[in-house]
């Protein structure tokens, strides 16, 4: 009875982590435990610069699509990332110890 009763335990917590329910309640989670970091951090930021304007950090922008961006982008970097890839420096090969008898 007990094995039972263990078995259809596991298995409603097996259900309840595959539910939405629980994704719901990861994201929310999620997004609090950003939101109080970002607090902190610029808590810590405005008491450790206090001639900095953060003014703008609290603002926030709703009209703004972020798909889209008017920032200035450097060509060359563009060329970088369009490219192959290739490694910027050579790696040495591995040099095997010598064995002493």
């Amino acid at each position: 009875m007990v094995k039972l009763i263990l078995e259809v335990m596991t298995q409603a917590v097996e259900e309840f982590k595959a539910s939405l329910e629980m994704r719901n309640l990861n994201v929310k989670f999620g997004q609090e435990a950003f939101i109080k970091s970002f607090e902190l951090c610029k808590g810590k930021v405005a008491r450790r610069f206090p001639e900095l304007d953060l003014s703008f950090l609290g603002e926030e922008e709703d009209d703004v699509d972020a798909g889209s961006s008017k920032a200035a982008v450097d060509p060359s970097f563009d060329e970088l990332t369009s490219g192959p890839s290739e490694p910027a420096v050579e790696v040495p090969e591995p040099v095997r110890e010598l064995e002493y008898n």
